[in-house]
């Protein structure tokens, strides 16, 4: 059942002369206090927040005796009568049976009932204010000893007055005094009943273990192999994603590819394969198993093609031979008798007067890293090419073990191209391995100095 339905109560039998204003702070200072409604003289109704301050008000409130007040003062006292009516009770009766009263709780009626007696007490002062009637102040006997006949009858009317004023003043000053230390009570004993409540725990609340200290790097460290995971986590999901869209898509494709391809059987050339192996190769290559015999095999072959290049580097003679046989008729058609001496055609000859290239110094090159070496640029036009042969031959035997003329052809179709160094080297690496840049470093050092040996 909610706690937070309004309740409103009967509050009967109110005492002779007592206000509104009285009665709203008896209300306040049990809680949850809303409105109050005042019928007539001795009763009225009043409307609470919770039911929980409903039944304070009724546990505090109830045969609580208010005194007289005002021109009633007098007159005897009447007990308060705080009453719900029949559904109310009811309801208010079914909630108190479900209601858990804590250590709170108790504390809270007893500061509610500690409050309420300061406000009958101060309703009991001479000179409490009374609200609707003007404030009144009842001179103590202390001060009515003064007798008239002790004054002079010439000042007595002055003195009489004067006395009037001072005692009146001072039975004003003597009430806001008492009011101010109500107050102050009262404000005093609704901290004392907040501090009473705030430094009682709860039964209910179960104490929450103290956390230890936590390492600062060890949670930088938690808290970063947490990110790690989170990332490899969604690059994760990213991948199953794309490969999940990517299979239907090349799925598709191959079976296009399948339907437009032609149907064969490739399962012999599937086993040839799957058979073939590098050491296969190896074992039924004669250039691998007997060199004589496939440099024996090689010559007819290499026979015709020395045949097939002298042809082609005849052709290209006679075609340069036409090409200058039919400039001679052109110019023969074209140039004027007279200068045509003997009548022998014009020839006009153009002579190239370039310095001699000049070779590099022996001990120089020898003094130069390998990679020096090779960036310089050997003077081609001042060297015999062909006479760098031998030293070829020489290396690649030392090397390989036996001649190899083929490699030594391929070497020196590089220097008649005027190749770079390492152009050479990688003709000869994949015959020589590492001992190809070793010879190809000693080539090029002669060729820089201009002759086969240093």
């Amino acid at each position: 059942m909610s706690n937070a339905a309004a309740s409103t109560l009967f509050v009967g039998s109110i005492s002779p002369g007592v206000s509104d204003r009285w009665l709203v702070q008896l209300f306040q200072a049990c809680g949850g206090y809303r409105s109050f409604k005042r019928v007539s003289k001795a009763f009225g109704f009043a409307d609470f927040s919770t039911l929980r301050d409903a039944l304070r008000v009724l546990s505090v409130l109830h045969d609580l005796e208010l005194p007289s007040m005002g021109a009633q003062r007098g007159e005897p006292r009447k007990k308060l009568i705080v009453r719900a009516d029949e559904k109310t009770s009811a309801f208010l009766g079914e909630f108190a049976k479900t209601m858990v009263r804590t250590d709170a709780d108790a504390l809270e009626d007893a500061a509610a009932r500690n409050r309420v007696d300061y406000v009958v007490q101060a309703m009991t002062t001479p000179n409490a204010d009374v609200g609707d009637e003007p404030e009144r102040f009842e001179i103590p006997a202390h001060l009515k000893d003064l007798q008239e006949d002790e004054i002079p009858e010439e000042r007595r009317n002055d003195v009489i007055s004067e006395i009037e004023k001072f005692r009146l003043g001072a039975v004003a000053r003597d009430a806001a005094a008492r009011r101010r230390e109500l107050e102050l009570e009262r404000k005093r004993a609704a901290a004392l009943a907040a501090r009473q409540v705030s430094d009682t725990p709860s039964p209910r609340v179960a104490e929450t273990p103290a956390t230890p200290d936590v390492d600062p790097e060890a949670a930088d460290e938690a808290a970063e192999a947490a990110r790690r995971a989170a990332e490899d986590e969604a690059q994760s999901r990213a991948m199953r994603a794309a490969e999940t869209s990517y299979a239907p898509r090349e799925r598709a494709r191959l079976e296009r590819w399948a339907a437009r391809a032609p149907s064969s059987d490739h399962t012999a050339e599937h086993a040839a394969w799957a058979q073939l192996s590098e050491e296969t190769e190896l074992s039924t290559e004669l250039f691998w198993t007997d060199r004589r015999r496939w440099l024996a095999a090689r010559a007819p072959e290499r026979a015709r093609e020395d045949k097939a290049d002298a042809a082609d580097r005849d052709a290209a003679a006679q075609q340069r031979a036409d090409a200058e046989r039919q400039a001679d008729e052109f110019l023969a058609q074209l140039a004027p008798q007279g200068l045509r001496p003997s009548g022998a055609p014009l020839k006009l000859q153009v002579h190239r007067h370039d310095a001699p290239p000049v070779h590099m110094d022996a001990a120089h090159v020898k003094g130069l890293t390998r990679e020096a070496a090779w960036a310089l640029v050997p003077a081609w036009d001042a060297l015999d090419v062909a006479a760098f042969r031998s030293l070829l031959d020489r290396g690649i035997a030392d090397s390989f073990g036996e001649p190899v003329p083929d490699l030594v052809d391929a070497a020196m179709e590089q220097l008649h191209a005027h190749a770079a160094a390492a152009d050479v080297a990688e003709v000869l690496e994949p015959v020589l391995d590492e001992d190809a840049a070793a010879l190809v470093d000693t080539l090029w050092r002669a060729l820089l100095v201009g002759r086969p040996s240093l």
